[in-house]
This record gives C-alpha cells, sequence and structure tokens, in this order.
C-alpha cells in the first residue's frame, strides 16, 4: 500500500523522497526528506512489516491485573507491561492476542472482548479485553522474550508501578488511563 505522502498546502509535512535506512523481518527506518509548511528538512519513520498487532488486557475475578516483566532492548531496561505482540497471517486478531496471552504468561482466559481498534497509517492494533481463566499446565513461552515474572497487581499496585517508575511502556500506560475510566 503506498503510504500518503502529505500536502504542505493543507498545512501537512509531505513526502519528497522516501529513504529506506535500516530494515529487516519486522520493520523499514526511513529518514525521509520532508517539506515544511514552512521550509524544507527530514523525518525519521518506522513502518511495521506485521499484518498487524494485538495487545491483551487480561484480569482476573476480582480485577487484578495480570502484567509481564520484560526486558526491553530499545529501553535497555527491565518493565512491566500488558502483554502484546505482531499479529500473524493466516490467525484473526483474536486467535493471535490468545497465542500471545499463552506464550507470554502461560494463562486462558474467558471472555475475550475486543474493546478498541488502533489505527496508525496501515497498521492496525486490535485490543482485548479477557478474563484469566487458569495457567496451562503446559505452555510453548516465546522465542525472542526476556520475560522475567508474571504477576497480578490490584489497581493500587498497578498505579504505585508507575509513580515508581517501573512501567515505561506506552501501551501500558494507555491501559492504565483506560481502566481508570472505567471505574
Amino acid at each position: 500500500m503506498a503510504v500518503y505522502l502529505g500536502n504542505t498546502e493543507k498545512g501537512e509535512i509531505e513526502i519528497i523522497k522516501e529513504q529506506v535506512v535500516y530494515e529487516n523481518d519486522f520493520a523499514v527506518i526511513y529518514d525521509d526528506y520532508v517539506k515544511f509548511p514552512e521550509g524544507d528538512g527530514r523525518y525519521l519513520r518506522t513502518e511495521w512489516k506485521a499484518p498487524y498487532g494485538v495487545m491483551i488486557f487480561p484480569k482476573n475475578s476480582q480485577g487484578d491485573i495480570l502484567l509481564i516483566r520484560n526486558f526491553r532492548h530499545e529501553n535497555r531496561s527491565w518493565t512491566w507491561e500488558v502483554p502484546k505482540g505482531f499479529g500473524e497471517i493466516g490467525l484473526s486478531s483474536l486467535e493471535c492476542a490468545k497465542k500471545e496471552l499463552e506464550e507470554e504468561t502461560g494463562f486462558e482466559g474467558i471472555n475475550w472482548n475486543k474493546l478498541k481498534t488502533l489505527k496508525n497509517s496501515d497498521f492496525e492494533t486490535h485490543i482485548y479485553n479477557v478474563t484469566i481463566l487458569h495457567k496451562k499446565e503446559q505452555s510453548t513461552p516465546e522465542v525472542g522474550e526476556s520475560i522475567s515474572e508474571v504477576r497480578f497487581f490490584s489497581k493500587k499496585e498497578f498505579q504505585s508501578l508507575i509513580f515508581n517508575d517501573e512501567v515505561s511502556d506506552p501501551i501500558t500506560l494507555f491501559f492504565l488511563s483506560y481502566s481508570m475510566m472505567e471505574e
């Protein structure tokens, strides 16, 4: 799908020339030559290669939130976050969400509910609420992850994680703001 180049006459940032500076199996990074409404410049842009993304907001029957403690390469630090991942060709977003939950936490869930779809250009992230049912006897951890712990947190404990800088993931912060609106 062709990227929208923009139009400076409408006050937008217009891409004059796309320049790929890095590409791997997951993403393409561009250092675009652009025209701003007030002049020329350059802008960094990322395009995901996955067909879609999923994120899961898992809670137990008491309303406690299930988070994973994950080492994030880009930040070079540990953070608590919600399970999430890239979609896979051949799997629906719901099937992929169920797979990600099991791979990252070892848990299965019931009452899956699609909360929202976030759209960013031509990439969609499907967000699901789920009630955690039980931990599977055997699970298949995902290769390429660095998850050290899986734990339930009360809303109060979850808030303290944020205030203590133990949550830096924007998606997990989005979940906190969403869960506070539910009250």
